[in-house]
């Protein structure tokens, strides 16, 4: 029997129903997992073997140590958000020394694509679009150390050229935390003038649709998922699970990323990346801009998997185990519609009805910093989208579980429209 332990850091709901169809996997090749987690709670039913909570400021020696005293013979990372990942990255490096292997990837390549500078330099580099920015240092800012006079005025011209508005984001948090609007010079010289923790970029706002893709793979083999969209974008950050998600054909922005794909796979080879990684974009007029990566699984992993049915957690074991890659064509063509959205109640009535009308994935409650979120996730097969904004209107006549603009978005969304004209209303 070998023993494989998980490393997670939000609640393990969020990979419902994925990770625990590994289950079959598990009692065919031997293994015994365990899910080493910091945050919500684990029941029988919610991992495919045993958890065991720890404490969230868990350091990376202290989680390395809960590893080697439960005997594993190998470790996968499923944590978030990207402080997590670098934790779990130092954890490898521990482990390295035992030959205890882990699935994650190097330190140096979580801290580079974790930081949203030295990303946006990787980027440009890598021949990818991503938007300007200007790395602003917060020690000079204050006039720590060195004193350049002029420093505020060189920001303040760089930005001028870039055009406004701007976003002041911190180099190391992620999901929008820390992210500023800065619509014109006088609201930047203020914004400059304010005491900073850390160094920030002033990148410049784009327009377009906010979408997302995530990559997976090791060993020079990279599988690349298909588009998520998200919706227009706005000034500022977004709350992404108050959002419609879709996996849906869309023919001039799929061409239009065909080669964004292959790049992809050629920079996970650059980075060696182990395991998984997602990357934040904007569309606009066939144009994919690139405005971070994240080293880790994501939130749409799930409609990913729903929508291709190439597990990403399995791919992690396949990793673990040495069988990756498996000869197989891992190609990216969808299977199926997949579209998440919230919801406002999950009433035993409403989900009785939504599943046995839907092709429903999961519904759950999602608790994020103490808030509860009702969602769900649902499929539809490719020649059965027409028929799908009619289903889910009779639910809603019914039930007026969720927004209505919700359901004009999705009718939308499964139409395959060349570009989304429509305004929504969110």
């Amino acid at each position: 029997m070998r023993r494989i332990a998980f490393l997670r850091s939000i609640e393990i709901q969020q990979t419902k129903p994925f990770l625990q169809n590994l289950s079959e996997r598990f009692e065919r090749d031997g293994i015994e997992a365990r899910l080493f987690y910091t945050d919500g709670e684990c029941g029988p039913d919610e991992f495919p073997g045993t958890s065991e909570k720890v404490p969230v400021d868990i350091s990376a020696d202290d989680l390395a140590k809960k590893v080697i005293d439960w005997s594993a013979d190998g470790v996968i990372s499923l944590s978030i958000a990207d402080e997590n990942a670098l934790r779990d990255a130092v954890v490898k490096r521990r482990l390295e020394p035992l030959g205890i292997p882990m699935v994650m990837h190097s330190v140096f390549a979580t801290g580079l694509t974790a930081n949203k500078w030295e990303t946006k330099r990787m980027l440009i580099e890598q021949g990818f679009d991503t938007p300007h920015g200007v790395l602003v240092d917060s020690d000079v800012l204050a006039g720590r150390g060195l004193l350049i006079p002029a420093y505020v005025d060189s920001i303040l011209l760089q930005v001028s050229d870039m055009g406004f508005p701007v976003l002041s984001k911190p180099l190391w948090d992620c999901m929008g935390a820390g992210m500023v609007v800065i619509p014109d010079e006088a609201a930047l010289e203020r914004h400059l003038a304010e005491p900073h923790d850390g160094n920030f970029i002033l990148e410049r706002c784009v327009s377009g649709e906010i979408c997302s893709v995530e990559v997976v793979g090791a060993y020079g083999e990279y599988v690349v998922h298909p588009v998520v969209w998200q919706g227009p974008a706005e000034e500022g950050p977004v709350f992404n699970f108050g959002r419609l998600r879709s996996v849906a054909p869309r023919e001039a922005a799929d061409r239009a990323f065909a080669p964004i794909a292959v790049k992809l796979q050629r920079l996970g080879r650059v980075l060696n990346l182990q395991g998984a990684v997602g990357l934040d974009m904007i569309y606009e007029d066939g144009v994919y801009r690139i405005l971070e990566i994240n080293p880790r699984v994501t939130g749409t992993t799930t409609p990913c998997i729903a929508a291709t049915d190439f597990n990403t957690y399995d791919c992690l074991v396949s990793i673990l185990d040495g069988t990756w890659p498996d000869g197989m064509d891992h190609g990216r063509d969808l299977k199926r519609v997949a579209l998440q959205f919230p919801v406002r109640e999950l009433s035993p009535e409403f989900v009785e009805d939504a599943r046995r009308e839907l092709d429903v994935v999961r519904t759950q409650t999602l608790t994020i910093d103490g808030v509860e979120h009702p969602n769900m996730i649902i499929t539809c097969e490719l020649d059965a989208r027409a028929a799908l904004p009619a289903r889910l209107e009779s639910l809603w006549q019914r039930h007026r579980f969720t927004e209505r603009s919700f359901l004009e978005q999705i009718a939308v969304a499964v139409g395959a429209a060349e570009a989304h004209t429509t305004e929504w209303d969110t």
